[in-house]
């Protein structure tokens, strides 16, 4: 910024400083931030002793105390449930039961493989419709297995759903 100034048959420019326009900026923004600063303080006032005159404060700590309560209560609940469910072993059995069926599935395909070998050797023509038969068993029992590992892994995330929330 130029500031002009006149001396007696001159006229004389002078720049103005950053330093000082930046000075001046900063007092008008401190200014503006003051002057906010006081309306919404004069505003929560007003809020606040609206709020005391209505009695809502009371109603307001006296709701929080009770959702305190319920919250509580079933933290409790779930707490009781996850021990139930730990106890039982219905998880672990339920996991045993899983990883037994994935076995028997792969004992299952390999029993398969080997009697379409034994057919193929047998009768070629046997063998195609075998080998049909088997990738069908194949397929079905990776579709179990994975249902098996969904259910078990469904039930895990549940409990550490549950035992967060305790």
């Amino acid at each position: 910024m130029t500031l002009v100034e006149r001396g007696k048959d001159t006229v004389v420019a002078e720049e103005t400083p950053a330093k000082q326009l930046a000075a001046e900026d900063a007092i008008k923004t401190v200014q503006n931030i003051s002057r906010t600063i006081k309306e919404f303080s004069g505003n929560l006032r007003g809020t606040l002793k609206a709020l005391r005159e209505s009695g809502a404060i009371p109603v307001l700590a006296q709701e929080i105390r009770e959702a305190a309560f319920a919250i509580r209560d079933t933290a409790k609940d779930i707490n009781e449930a996850a021990k139930e469910l730990k106890e039982s072993h219905v998880i672990s059995d339920t996991a045993g039961a899983a990883e037994d069926t994935l076995k028997s599935a792969q004992d299952t395909i390999q029993a398969v493989k080997d009697t379409v070998k034994a057919a193929a050797e047998a009768s070629p023509h046997t063998a195609e419709a075998v080998q049909v038969g088997v990738e069908k068993v194949r397929q079905e029992s990776r579709r179990m297995a994975e249902m098996a590992k969904q259910g078990a892994a469904k039930i895990k995330h549940t409990i550490k759903n549950k035992a967060e929330l305790v």
